[in-house]
């Protein structure tokens, strides 16, 4: 599912035109999905969401793409079985839980995020 010109605004609005994984200014940018869509797509209405996309400038998002790990440590990918809004997000200022409305919710450095 891809996300809607809806969604699209909330995350761009959220991130303040910032790439939320380091800060800098990111007018050209990508909406990366924290939870793959998966070969074909998905209709899971989680992926299309706002919890589930981050604005990232291309250098950040090629990084998640190439230290996946990484990205998994720090909440810039999440496993197919879980719900974004439930994963905590290194974002540059700190662990952050994303919400449906498009706001922060700060949160401690998490134990880990395997939902375990």
């Amino acid at each position: 599912m891809k996300f809607t010109d809806d969604v699209r605004k909330v995350i761009q609005s959220r991130a303040k035109d910032r790439c939320e994984i380091c800060g800098s200014l990111a007018l050209y940018h990508q909406i990366h999905h924290r939870r793959p869509r998966g070969m074909g797509g998905s209709k899971d209405p989680v992926v299309g969401s706002a919890a589930n996309g981050i604005w990232v400038h291309p250098h950040c998002h090629s990084k998640i793409e190439s230290e996946r790990e990484r990205a998994r440590e720090n909440g810039w990918l999440v496993p197919q079985a879980l719900d974004p809004s439930k994963v905590p997000f290194k974002k540059y200022n700190g662990w952050v839980m994303l919400n449906e409305d498009g706001t922060y919710t700060m949160v401690k450095s998490p134990d880990n995020l395997g939902g375990e």
